[in-house]
């Protein structure tokens, strides 16, 4: 599915008039920080047992 321009140019103003630097990249790096700590604490939890 190809989006528009229109819709490509209101993504690309959305993210440029972020508060956040890099904002467009950063919202991956958050959620794979989010998964990692995530899957540490499941693995120290899960070594209590």
């Amino acid at each position: 599915m190809v989006q528009s321009e229109v819709a490509m140019e209101a993504y690309n103003a959305y993210w440029s008039n972020s508060l956040l630097p890099m904002a467009d990249v950063l919202w991956m790096i958050v959620i794979l920080a989010v998964a990692l700590a995530a899957i540490w604490q499941a693995r120290t939890f899960t070594s209590k047992f």
